[in-house]
């Protein structure tokens, strides 16, 4: 009997503390407790944010695009995390990041799109995080996502290439799909990471091609090159 009972409290106690100390109260990068479930105040001052936004320009175009933070410390973990490890909870961390630099900035849209993968790179990794991104602001911010983009070409990875090299195998890479909801829309374009901005550059130009009226680029990160 009494071995009967000190089961029943043992269970009751991984119950108490399964509650009090679960995963979803820890920092998800280095596990420590942490009050609502996302970054430590350790964590958080490892993210550099960014402020206003940037201009990019290849052949006498140019994109404005805003990030929310540079790729390093933190930040560059997190996308890492979701990238690579699946993690989602890394995902929504990031995602209010990027809310809270289109409140900022008062970024207006009508519609939230995302940079796309190719048939293969989709069936490999099982998810687009980018468009995980897109869908945690619009559902956060009740803005509509629409894919909007196809990735036509199945080009090389774009991480070990130089600067010329990422313009060059990204190019013609991008078509257009569901064109009619386009015509003379305002659309916030996410990605996770800006490096040279081949990748935003080429998916802006093909929407702008659409019909769209402006176009805004927001990514988590932007790397220092």
């Amino acid at each position: 009997m009494g071995k009967r009972i000190n089961k029943y409290l043992d269970l009751i106690k991984e119950g108490i503390c399964s509650v009090v100390y679960s995963e979803e109260a820890e920092c998800p990068i280095c596990k420590v407790y942490s009050q609502d479930g996302t970054l430590c105040e350790k964590c958080s001052s490892r993210i550099k944010l960014c402020y206003n936004s940037y201009i990019l320009n290849h052949n006498n175009i140019d994109f404005k695009y805003y990030s929310a933070a540079y790729y390093a410390g933190t930040m560059k973990e997190l996308i890492l995390r979701l990238k690579y490890k699946s993690d989602f909870v890394s995902g929504e961390i990031l995602s209010n990041y990027m809310i809270s630099k289109i409140i900022e900035e008062n970024i207006c849209c009508d519609i939230l799109t995302y940079v796309p993968m190719s048939r293969k790179a989709l069936r490999k990794r099982g998810y687009n995080q980018s468009e995980c991104l897109a869908r945690n602001i619009g559902k956060e911010l009740n803005i509509p996502i629409i894919r909007t983009l196809k990735k036509i070409e199945n080009t090389q990875d774009q991480i070990g290439l130089n600067g010329e090299e990422r313009w060059q195998n990204i190019k013609d890479s991008f078509k257009v799909i569901n064109k009619q909801k386009l015509n003379n829309k305002k659309i916030i374009l996410i990605d996770d990471v800006i490096t040279t901005g081949a990748t935003a550059f080429y998916c802006a130009r093909e929407l702008l091609k659409g019909g769209v009226r402006e176009i805004n680029i927001l990514t988590a990160a932007k790397s220092n090159v």
